[in-house]
C-alpha cells in the first residue's frame, strides 16, 4: 500500500522546506523536497500539513486568534496545503498508472520540465503563408499557390516601401487596411477592385491562423473594402454568328476564331476548353434524341463536370474531322482574338478598362506581358475588340443564357456555387434587386 506523508527535516530551524516521503511496502522508499517551505510555529508534524487556525489562551479558555496578519498567514498556508493534497494525489495516481515509479519520476512530478512555448502573438504574416500553402496539402491547384504568393509578394514590397522590420498576424488591423490600399493604388497602380479582391483573400489567411490559435486583431470582420462596378464586355447572339461565319486563311486565326465560340458556347475557363479533347465527350439518349456530352474535373474548383455539347460545338467537331482545334497559349490565344473580332468589325466605341504602360498614352499599344509596377488600368472608351480577352467566352455564355436557361441549371454549367455570385458576375445584382422591388410596388 503507497503511503506519501510529508515531512520537515531539522525542527531546530526557524524556516525549513517541507520533504516527501512515498513508501510502498519494502520495495520502494523515496524521499524528495518539494517546492514549498514553512515556518516551524505554522507546522502541524503529527497530521503533516501546516495548520489552519491558530489559538490563544483567552479568559481561560483556547479562542481562535484573529487580525490581519493571521488572516494573511492562514490564507497562505492554505494555498500550501492545497498544492500538498494536489501533488499527494498526483503522485498516487501516476504510481498506480506506471509500471516502474523511481525517484526520477518523483522529482518529474514536483520539479516538471518546463517547455517554453511560442509566443504565438509574435508570428510574422509574411511567414504565416508558407504555413498556410502547407496546411493545404494536395488539395489547391498551382495556380492557387501562384495566388498566394503573389499576394504575399505585394506584401513584402509594401513592407520595404515602408521600411517596416517585421509585419505580424496581430498587426493587421483598420490602420494597417488603410494604408495598404493607399500604397496599392498610388504606387502599385492597383484598381480598387483589384486590392478588395487580394485584401479579402488576405482576411482568409487571416481566419485560417485564427483557427490554428493564432491571435488576430478582433475588429477584422468589420473592415470592409469600396469596390468599383465592374466593367466588362460580352459578345452578343449577332456578334456571335457573325464569327462564325467568318473565316480566315491564316490557320492560326481560325483556330483562335473556333475556340472563342468553344467558349461563348460552353461557359468554361481557358483553363478547362484549352484542354478539351474528343476522349472527354461521351454519347447519351435524352428522350429518345442522341446528346454528347463532355466530362472533366474544372481545374480552379476540382467540380466534376458533364457538360452537353452546343450545336455549335458539334458543327466545329464536325468542321474538324470530328477533333478541337490545335492548342495554343492564352496570351496568344488573347492576341489572336483580338485580331479575329477587328477582322470582323466588331469595333464600336464601348466603356472599359485596358491595362496600360506606365507613361504611355491609352491609344498607344497595349502590352501583353505585365511588367512589376509598369502597368495600370485606364478606364475609356475604347473599340470592342481591343477590350476581348479569354474570359470574354465564359461572361457571354453566362449573360447571354441568363433568363432563358434556369438559374441553376445555368450554374452548374458556370461552376458558380451561389446564385449571387452568378449575377454579380454578370453584373445583373441591380437589375434583380430593381425587377424584386417592382414586384411590391
Amino acid at each position: 500500500m503507497l503511503k506519501v506523508k510529508f515531512f520537515i527535516k531539522n525542527p531546530k530551524e526557524v524556516s525549513n522546506s517541507i520533504y516527501v516521503r512515498v513508501r510502498a511496502g519494502r520495495k520502494l522508499d523515496l524521499v524528495s523536497t518539494t517546492k514549498e517551505v514553512t515556518n516551524l510555529s505554522d507546522w502541524n508534524s503529527e497530521e503533516g500539513y501546516l495548520l489552519e487556525s491558530f489559538k490563544e489562551l483567552k479568559n481561560g479558555k483556547m479562542v481562535d486568534r484573529r487580525g490581519a496578519e493571521i488572516k494573511k498567514r492562514i490564507l497562505e498556508n492554505t494555498k500550501v496545503n492545497y498544492r500538498l493534497s494536489e501533488l499527494r494525489k498526483e503522485i498516487e495516481d501516476v504510481y498506480k498508472a506506471s509500471e516502474t515509479f523511481n525517484a526520477q519520476t518523483l522529482k518529474g512530478l514536483i520539479f516538471p520540465v518546463v517547455i517554453e512555448t511560442e509566443d504565438l502573438s509574435k508570428q510574422s504574416f509574411v511567414d504565416y503563408f508558407e504555413t498556410f500553402i502547407n496546411s493545404k496539402g494536395s488539395s489547391i491547384s498551382e495556380d492557387y499557390v501562384t495566388k498566394v504568393n503573389s499576394i504575399k509578394a505585394i506584401i513584402e514590397r509594401y513592407s520595404k516601401f515602408k521600411k517596416l522590420k517585421d509585419l505580424l498576424l496581430m498587426d493587421i488591423d483598420t490602420d494597417f487596411k488603410n494604408d495598404f490600399e493607399k500604397y496599392c493604388l498610388n504606387v502599385e497602380k492597383y484598381s480598387a477592385n483589384y486590392f478588395e479582391r487580394n485584401f479579402k483573400f488576405i482576411k482568409t489567411i487571416l481566419y485560417h491562423a485564427q483557427a490554428n490559435g493564432y491571435p488576430i486583431y478582433h475588429g477584422l470582420s468589420r473592415i470592409k473594402c469600396v469596390t468599383e462596378k465592374t466593367m466588362f464586355v460580352i459578345l452578343t447572339p449577332q456578334e456571335l454568328e457573325l464569327i462564325e461565319e467568318s473565316k480566315f486563311s491564316d490557320e492560326h486565326l481560325e483556330a483562335a476564331k473556333d475556340w472563342l465560340l468553344i467558349s461563348c458556347y460552353s461557359g468554361q475557363r481557358i483553363s478547362d476548353f484549352m484542354r478539351f479533347n474528343t476522349s472527354m465527350i461521351t454519347k447519351k439518349y435524352i428522350l429518345d434524341k442522341e446528346k454528347y456530352f463532355i466530362e472533366f474535373v474544372q481545374e480552379k474548383t476540382k467540380k466534376q463536370m458533364l457538360l452537353p455539347l452546343h450545336e455549335k460545338i458539334i458543327k466545329i467537331l464536325e468542321k474538324r474531322d470530328w477533333d478541337f482545334p490545335r492548342k495554343m497559349s492564352e496570351p496568344r490565344y488573347n492576341e489572336h482574338i483580338k485580331k479575329v473580332c477587328e477582322y470582323v468589325g466588331i469595333d464600336e466605341e464601348v466603356e472599359g478598362s485596358l491595362s496600360i504602360e506606365e507613361g504611355k498614352d491609352s491609344k498607344q499599344k497595349i502590352q501583353t506581358l505585365k511588367s512589376k509596377n509598369k502597368r495600370r488600368k485606364v478606364k475609356g472608351m475604347y473599340p470592342k475588340y481591343k477590350l476581348i480577352s479569354s474570359h470574354t467566352g465564359r461572361r457571354s455564355f453566362a449573360s447571354n443564357n441568363f433568363g432563358t436557361i434556369p438559374t441553376p441549371l445555368l450554374m452548374r454549367a458556370t461552376g458558380h456555387s451561389s446564385e449571387a455570385m452568378l449575377l454579380k458576375y454578370i453584373g445583373k445584382i441591380e437589375e434583380q434587386q430593381s425587377l424584386a422591388l417592382a414586384e411590391y410596388l
